[in-house]
């Protein structure tokens, strides 16, 4: 099967890297890892769809791309050289340059699926490109699209920060060995199920694409209560 012919799935996660992450740093690593492992296994049961990784790495000093739209079949586990907290946390920045970008890679994908997980342990503090209103305005739009986004937190208001930037669901974690763990392992495990029901969906010939967008919204919204 010709990967034009397939279903797209944009799987996006922007990862805070700051200094206070420090203390979770193998834990972060090893749930990306996890991750990575749960969406390849997906590709593997499901090679009708064409799985793409975006992971995006932030602090102060850069916002770092490990992978841009790389097949999952190309991705490799991260190590401690791609992932050393530091500094400060361009939250905004990071937020709007990957969204903006994956979009403008998205355009002609017409039955692409796209879920956005923004994993953080502290507020916006060092942006100087994107602000609260535009990035919330961005994720409103792409939200209308059907993208799926998803915020998850410790060490602060959790659900206040989502509300302010229009995410629907959000997740608040303990920042321990455990908690870290538990958090990525509901991740994996929502992630799956939201993209085995809504991939056979946009794969139908019988739905116009405004349906299509009409499912991926309501699902969207109910994330981590399915």
């Amino acid at each position: 099967m010709e990967t034009e012919n397939r279903i797209k799935v944009y799987n996006v996660i922007i990862l805070d890297k700051s200094g206070s992450m420090s203390s979770i740093a193998k834990q972060a690593i090893d749930g990306v890892n996890e991750t990575i492992a749960s969406i390849k296994h997906n590709q593997e049961k499901h090679p009708e769809r064409d799985n793409r990784i975006t992971l995006v790495a932030f602090c102060g000093c850069e916002i770092r791309k490990i992978y841009e739209q790389a097949p999952v079949g190309e991705v490799r586990p991260i190590t401690s050289a791609d992932y050393r907290p530091c500094c400060m946390t361009p939250l905004y920045d990071a937020i709007g340059n990957t969204i903006t970008s994956v979009h403008h890679m998205m355009e002609g994908d017409s039955n692409a699926i796209a879920s956005v997980t923004i994993i953080t342990d502290g507020y916006e503090n060092d942006s100087k490109e994107f602000s609260h209103t535009a990035i919330k305005s961005l994720i409103e739009a792409y939200k209308s699209e059907g993208w799926l986004f998803a915020y998850i937190g410790a060490d602060h208001d959790v659900e206040a920060v989502a509300f302010r930037l229009s995410i629907d669901n959000h997740l608040a974690f303990d920042k321990t060995q455990e908690g870290t763990h538990t958090m990525f392992s509901r991740l994996q495990d929502n992630w799956s199920d939201y993209v085995d029901e809504v991939a056979p969906i946009m794969a139908s010939e019988e739905l116009d694409a405004d349906k299509k967008k009409e499912v991926l919204r309501k699902r969207s919204r109910n994330f981590f209560n399915m």
